[in-house]
């Protein structure tokens, strides 16, 4: 990744050294045959890496430095031989000058002209709560014992007013008997439908009848329920603005890609190009392009 980051600067570095008409020989960081790379050029570019590989450059100065020299050098020679001039590589090259004038054009039309205002998130925010809720849950303890029996005899001695937690510490098979059989708390679905449609059913403070599982026979108590509660908007402002901007991200493309089909005439070799799919594929690309309104979504 580090090297392939390199070929690119280097790249750059070489065309800018080149086409500059004078460099302040003080501001030269190294030159390498005819080309200058400069200290304004390697702080601007790395000023523009992302952030992870931005911390590397500033820490390992020297180590880029000398990958940007091999990397030119490299460039330098693959010119020398006419490289540029290979058809394969030209092919590339287009293909890529497309895809950074695509993501140009995009960004310039689509992503730069999205403002997302403090009104729609709040709206949002109001029209969609329900995304936001917190789960119920429970909290309990339990006693798990190996027979039905054993559970019956445990209920028995917790109607004599015998503490929950000091029976599940003597009589719980469950590692949580040293904590008093306390499971803590959990959200539906978590554990075995049988034990929380149990709790389920249970006040706080109450103990339930013998339930059993696949683990054995229980005897749970509720000791605390959380009912759900709504996220403050103030923790959820930046998954908003997401949720927001990709919708306007989506409307916008549309909006371009139909803009753009109306002003040109597209017209489909529907033979030829039925030619190329198999039977199972055989939807037309008109009938394609109709989907949705023939909208992409990005």
């Amino acid at each position: 990744m580090v090297l392939v980051m390199c070929t690119l600067w280097a790249a750059g570095f070489c065309l800018s050294g080149c086409g500059r008409q004078s460099v302040d020989k003080e501001d030269i960081l190294v030159s390498i045959g005819d080309t200058s790379i400069t200290v304004t050029d390697f702080n601007e570019r790395v000023s523009n890496l992302p952030e992870r590989y931005r911390e590397i450059a500033q820490k390992r100065k020297a180590a880029y430095i000398q990958e940007l020299i091999n990397d030119t050098l490299l460039y330098q020679e693959a010119l020398r031989k006419g490289l540029d001039k290979d058809e394969d590589v030209k092919k590339v090259i287009e293909e890529a000058q497309k895809k950074i004038l695509v993501a140009k054009l995009l960004s310039n039309e689509i992503e730069s002209v999205i403002e997302v205002s403090d009104e729609e998130i709040e709206q949002y925010y109001l029209e969609n709560k329900f995304r936001y809720m917190t789960p119920e849950v429970m909290r309990a303890s339990h006693i798990l014992v190996n027979s039905l029996e054993d559970g019956n005899s445990i209920i028995e001695e917790l109607k004599t007013g015998e503490g929950f937690e000091k029976v599940a510490r003597s009589r719980s098979l469950d590692p949580t008997a040293q904590k008093g059989g306390d499971i803590g708390y959990f959200p539906k679905g978590q554990l075995m439908p049988e034990f929380e449609q149990a709790c389920s059913r249970l006040s706080v403070g109450e103990t339930s009848d013998v339930v059993r599982t696949s683990l054995g026979y229980h005897i749970i108590k509720l000791t605390d329920r959380r009912p759900p509660t709504e996220r403050p908007i103030e923790q959820l402002t930046d998954e908003i603005v997401s949720r927001i901007r990709k919708t306007k991200r989506r409307k916008n493309f549309n909006g371009l890609i139909e803009r753009l089909k109306s002003s040109t005439d597209i017209i489909v070799n529907e033979k030829a190009l039925s030619d190329e799919l198999s039977t199972d594929n055989s939807q037309t690309l008109n009938d394609a392009t109709k989907t949705d309104g023939g909208k992409l979504d990005v």
